[in-house]
């Protein structure tokens, strides 16, 4: 993070707006926005990303904020600046003109066609098919199974279709209308799923075919039974009615969010879109954008099925469309089937990522003479000048933070100004327990400092007579990462470009991350615990409800006595607010990184 960016994000506003990051050409990289704009920004510089957004954070070099009176004018606004500069790291959807439909003429002879133009009134249009691969499928089997004319101009003579009974042939025969009507109206109900008759005719027609020794005729009806089934076997849960609705599932983990969404048209199940995006923490904001990106270049339904507890008012208010929350079973079953599908195409990304990024665990195990390294774990101390020192240490599998393997330490050592004495302690604490426990060690542990941080660790390893490979992290003279240090102190330079150095970028920086968290949470702890102690008739409890409801000093200093009042007694609220106004010389406790030391 430069200066000038530093210097931006200390007059971001605590107000609804939008967010532009730039690279260092000016070129505009992603626009977001925000209910809040300090807090959304600066969740980007505070925490470890996945492989999207670690890039996108590596190439900011500046930003631009706009501040708007409420969060759907910034939503309206983030809309339009995305259209107007298709910044690469956003997600851009396809128009929906993109998308086949499958369309029936109303021609006096009707043919079947493909077609991305959905507005034409000369044809009856079902769709839009996300999937252009399925719509042409569809289309072959109809035209197998129905009659209609295939040539695009009626010929004079007979052609092969009419041969192969997939013809009316109009050419030489006066059809009835009724009799094309008739094939309409079942393409009709094959679209709402009704294929119970086709289906019954089909098998009748395989039957007979068998029992006259006509073997291959009674494969061809079986072929298109099966393609039937593969067609319509995705409506799991139909309705009775003709509304249009989309049913939303979601899956979040390790810094993704799977988003699927089953569409359905008429009624019946017409499409499934799944979309993995990066998150950084919350759900519920990523969503909404992504689903308004969404619906910009796609139909927008009559309703939106959802499960309780994510609200989209502001989508319901901004698009006019009807946000359901269902209690009933059908419902609820749909969007469980939409979640178990997210799942799925999560798991599915994680798999392409593995694999993608399975060459950073190959080249790493031959600095150890191991086929590769699939564990990781790396130590960080934070504190200032010794005060509420603090270890942290995380822990990657396979590129992919594991947060429940996560430790934090309080250093207990006296000397808590001696990195090397609590990497010693940190080290030492966190494999005893893994030791007593009869836990699995990482195949590698990484100390966020220099050679004389990886003798602290190893020695800590020796005296528990725990054989591991240790490494450290050579700085240049602006203390940015240059080089892996290897367990026998030799140091392998690291391209700032390769995925390794990528990788340990995003090792480091989450273990910085968690260390200075977990020293912030301790030292404003201690600040309000030496404040509160100043206030007459503040008791444990009172405290508790303070913290929970201001956990910044900022926050508490701006409420007025009226607010509280209503949480504390008067005279109490009065002797608090008489203290609060003593500590302007204090800072907030969210202080900058740059006042803690790690390592």
């Amino acid at each position: 993070m430069n200066e000038k960016i530093k210097a931006k994000l200390d007059i971001l506003p605590l107000q609804p707006g939008c967010y532009i990051f730039k690279d260092a050409d000016q070129n505009i990289l992603y626009v977001g926005k925000a209910k809040k704009l300090k807090n959304r920004v600066l969740q980007y510089f505070n925490r470890a990303y996945n492989n999207k957004t670690a890039k996108l954070v590596q190439q900011i070099d500046d930003l631009e904020f706009f501040v708007t009176l409420s969060e759907k004018e910034a939503l309206v606004l983030e809309i339009n600046l995305i259209k107007q500069y298709y910044p690469p790291f956003n997600v851009i959807f396809k128009d929906d003109k993109h998308y086949p439909y499958i369309a029936i003429s109303k021609e006096k002879n009707p043919r079947l066609k493909i077609t991305r133009d959905a507005k034409s009134k000369s044809y009856k249009h079902y769709g839009p098919f996300p999937d252009s691969k399925a719509a042409y499928n569809t289309m072959h089997l109809l035209n197998a199974i129905y009659p209609l004319r295939k040539c695009r101009v009626v010929p004079k003579n007979v052609c092969l279709y009419y041969h192969m009974k997939q013809c009316l042939a109009p050419c030489i025969h006066d059809v009835k209308q009724q009799d094309y009507q008739q094939i309409v109206n079942e393409i009709d109900k094959f679209f709402k799923g009704n294929t119970k008759d086709i289906l019954q005719d089909l098998t009748q027609k395989m039957h007979q075919a068998s029992d006259a020794l006509e073997f291959e005729k009674a494969n061809e009806y079986k072929q298109l039974i099966q393609q039937i089934h593969a067609v319509t076997d995705k409506q799991v849960i139909e309705f009775n009615d003709q509304v249009n609705r989309d049913i939303i599932g979601f899956y979040q983990k390790e810094g993704y969010l799977s988003i699927t969404i089953l569409m359905y048209k008429n009624g019946y199940l017409n499409a499934k879109i799944n979309e993995v995006i990066d998150i950084l923490d919350t759900i519920e904001e990523p969503l909404l954008d992504y689903l308004m990106q969404f619906y910009q270049t796609h139909d927008i339904p009559k309703e939106i099925y959802i499960s309780n507890g994510i609200h989209l008012d502001l989508l319901e208010e901004t698009l006019m469309v009807k946000v359901i929350y269902p209690k009933a079973a059908k419902g609820l079953d749909l969007i469980l089937i939409a979640v178990e599908n997210a799942k799925k195409s999560l798991e599915e990304k994680f798999v392409s990522l593995a694999l993608k990024d399975a060459d950073i665990f190959i080249e790493l195990g031959k600095y150890f003479n191991k086929e590769r390294i699939s564990t990781i774990e790396m130590c960080d101390i934070s504190h200032i000048s010794g005060d509420s020192a603090v270890g942290g240490v995380v822990v990657f599998t396979n590129g992919y933070p594991i947060k429940n393997k996560y430790r934090k330490f309080i250093i207990k050592g006296e000397n808590k100004q001696d990195d090397l004495a609590s990497t010693y302690e940190v080290i030492y604490r966190r494999f005893y327990n893994l030791l007593k426990d009869n836990l699995p060690f990482s195949d590698l542990l990484i100390v966020d400092g220099g050679v004389n941080q990886m003798k602290a660790a190893m020695n800590a390893l020796q005296t528990l007579g725990i054989t591991l490979d240790v490494c450290g992290l050579a700085k240049d003279q602006h203390h940015h990462t240059r080089a892996l240090i290897l367990p026998n102190f030799k140091e392998v330079e690291l391209a700032k470009n390769s995925k390794l150095f990528l990788f340990l970028m995003r090792l480091q920086d989450e273990v910085h991350r968690y260390a200075i968290t977990f020293f912030k949470a301790k030292k404003a702890k201690s600040m309000f615990s030496s404040l509160f102690d100043q206030v007459e008739g503040l008791g444990p409890a009172r405290k508790k409800r303070l913290l929970e409801l201001y956990p910044t000093l900022e926050e508490l200093k701006k409420c007025s006595i009226e607010q509280l009042s209503q949480i504390l007694p008067l005279n109490v609220a009065k002797n608090l607010q008489k203290v609060l106004n003593n500590t302007n010389h204090l800072k907030n406790n969210a202080y900058d990184d740059s006042e803690a030391n790690g390592g």
